[in-house]
């Protein structure tokens, strides 16, 4: 037991050490990847590994190739984009996103772009690669996913794109009647297919100028290493922005990584075999979460992180499950991805025609409970056309107030990050 609780703290010190100053990631193994050719519709099941970053054009210092270099450069992302949907939420709102498929989507969206705008989209993600990555996958974590294009028919992409996207990130490339209904359910179809029917629906209706739409589907299930016993549930409080309301906790006592730092309280659950886990983050009562999430700078998180043995925890965790849908538009344009969405975008590297992003969607699902935890993603972004861490008594932690989660990997990759302000019945 010792040595296992001692690798799982070692995985930890890697964990919190950026993302919103909480936690992260990088990624290891292999993930699955539907790829469908465009000629036949036959789905292929193939094996992808990391092989490095955004493609460059012209001058390539912003690739980031060291493999510790891409995963410091991967933390940050994730950090700038959940701290700044944050700000941009009400306190009352449940935020959750994943990095890890907005990474995904928007690397493919870098690779048809160029000049200015390709610089912007590239300095938004930190320079981190995602082209050609994958996720540890077997018979104990089901975890996957997968790329597509979906373009209007009579809408030419420059070969050299779309062979790009099927090469690096095993994207299926679909043509597509904008104009017909089956094309809105052939592209949720798709969706439901690639997250276990979690996220059903991306697109409602499909634009006379909309041209093509670049998809991420992200799916993750897993059961914890030391499962909640339902026998111990309790209906009590939790203490949400809008209003206290009844819900169900879960109680588990465990030797569990945990500790505290500057602003919060963390208590670290692996999943099966501890190749992923959840992090769980209290703020100090009172605490405004945007700031706890902002002040805490990664190093002197790492240096808390690398100090916490496993002690014996208390933890009152309540069961829930979130649906968000979040439009990440003024989020990119406030970290400097600008040009993309207005008339001077440059995609000369994906097609000849004039377009800008209209739209960057991003839908997650998260479900906790006693076995473990299951959540999906998708990203869209679509195209229009546009003229232009001595002995101690128990650590004891109720989740009864506003909290956030994150979901990760033992070798540095955020799939999820959550703020859980109320909680749905």
């Amino acid at each position: 037991m010792v040595g296992k609780i001692k690798l799982i703290e070692m995985k930890c010190i890697g964990i919190i050490a950026s993302f919103m100053a909480f936690c992260s990631l990088a990624s290891c193994g292999t993930q699955r990847k539907s790829t469908v050719s465009p000629t036949d519709g036959e789905v292929h099941e193939t094996v992808s590994r990391a092989e490095g970053g955004i493609r460059a054009t012209g001058s390539k210092p912003e690739e980031v190739n060291d493999a510790v270099a891409q995963s410091e450069a991967r933390r940050d992302f994730s950090h700038k984009l959940f701290s700044q949907a944050l700000l941009s939420a009400r306190e009352s709102e449940n935020v959750v996103l994943s990095p890890y498929s907005a990474g995904v989507a928007l690397s493919m969206l870098a690779d048809g772009a160029a000049g200015k705008t390709r610089e912007e989209i590239v300095a938004a993600l930190s320079h981190a690669p995602y082209a050609g990555d994958s996720l540890y996958s077997d018979s104990v974590y089901n975890v996957a996913s997968a790329n597509s294009i979906w373009y209007r028919e009579g809408f030419e992409i420059r070969d050299s794109y779309a062979d790009r996207l099927k090469k690096d990130y095993g994207a299926g490339i679909f043509g597509r009647d904008f104009s017909s209904r089956s094309a809105v359910a052939d592209i949720n179809r798709w969706c439901a297919d690639n997250t276990a029917g979690k996220i059903p629906e991306i697109v409602d209706n499909i634009d006379p100028d909309m041209m093509m739409f670049l998809l991420n589907a992200l799916y993750f299930k897993a059961s914890w290493e030391y499962a909640f016993d339902p026998v111990r549930n309790t209906e009590d409080v939790f203490h949400a922005p809008s209003g206290d309301s009844k819900v169900t906790f879960m109680h588990l006592s465990e030797n569990l990584p945990c500790g505290e730092a500057e602003g919060f309280s963390y208590v670290v659950l692996p999943y099966r075999d501890g190749r992923y886990m959840m992090t769980v983050c209290l703020p100090e009562e009172g605490t405004d979460l945007v700031k706890a999430v902002n002040a805490v700078s990664p190093s002197k998180l790492a240096s808390a992180i690398a100090m916490a043995d496993g002690r014996d925890v208390q933890l009152s965790l309540p069961k829930f499950k979130v649906n968000t849908t979040h439009i990440l538009n003024g989020i990119l344009s406030d970290l400097g991805m600008k040009e993309a969405f207005g008339g001077k975008a440059d995609f000369s590297g994906m097609t000849d025609s004039n377009v800008a992003v209209d739209e960057v969607k991003q839908k997650c699902f998260v479900e906790v409970n006693e076995e473990g935890s299951e959540a999906a993603a998708v990203t869209s972004i679509g195209i229009r056309m546009t003229s232009l861490r001595p002995d101690e008594e128990p650590f004891v932690m109720k989740v009864d107030r506003p909290f956030v989660f994150l979901i990760t990997s033992d070798e540095g990759e955020v799939l999820f990050a959550g703020r859980i302000a109320s909680i749905e019945k």
